[in-house]
């Protein structure tokens, strides 16, 4: 082999490299949409828009859930744009504006709406039991 010939293909080499580089990354970080930043990379990364778009969807993390053996799919099953998900804690406010100034009590109708609306949420996962009765109790308080 010629100087030249070794310096093509160590060209070429880095090259693919960098081609292959959102799903080498997608691959090793074991991405849930590795085998579709694959696909995107594949027919769109000799483009420089379909390359970025697979390089940040490779980097972006993805939300697992904590459960072992559980679905990686998402909703979808392909957990296309999916969002991370953050932990909320719902805290009771005070009885105040935290200005010295008393908060004026619930009319029994506001209260019942905002009971109902913490039972929405806690039926839809949101928030859990023991979040559920302090922010009740705190209603209840409010009245």
């Amino acid at each position: 082999m010629t100087d030249d010939t070794v310096w093509v293909l160590v060209a070429v080499t880095v090259c693919i490299a960098i081609y292959g580089l959102p799903s080498i990354i997608a691959f090793h970080r074991r991405h849930p949409n590795r085998w579709v930043i694959l696909a995107v990379n594949g027919l769109f990364g000799g483009t420089l828009v379909g390359w970025v778009v697979a390089l940040v969807w490779a980097l972006h993390a993805v939300h697992r859930p904590d459960q072992t053996g559980a679905s990686q799919g998402g909703e979808s099953g392909l957990n296309l744009f999916v969002n991370d998900t953050r932990w909320v804690a719902l805290v009771a406010a005070p009885h105040g504006d935290g200005g010295g100034h008393a908060r004026p009590a619930l009319s029994p109708a506001d209260a019942v709406r905002e009971l109902e609306r913490l039972g929405d949420l806690r039926t839809a996962g949101h928030i859990d039991e023991p979040e559920h009765r302090a922010l009740k109790s705190a209603v209840l308080r409010g009245l």
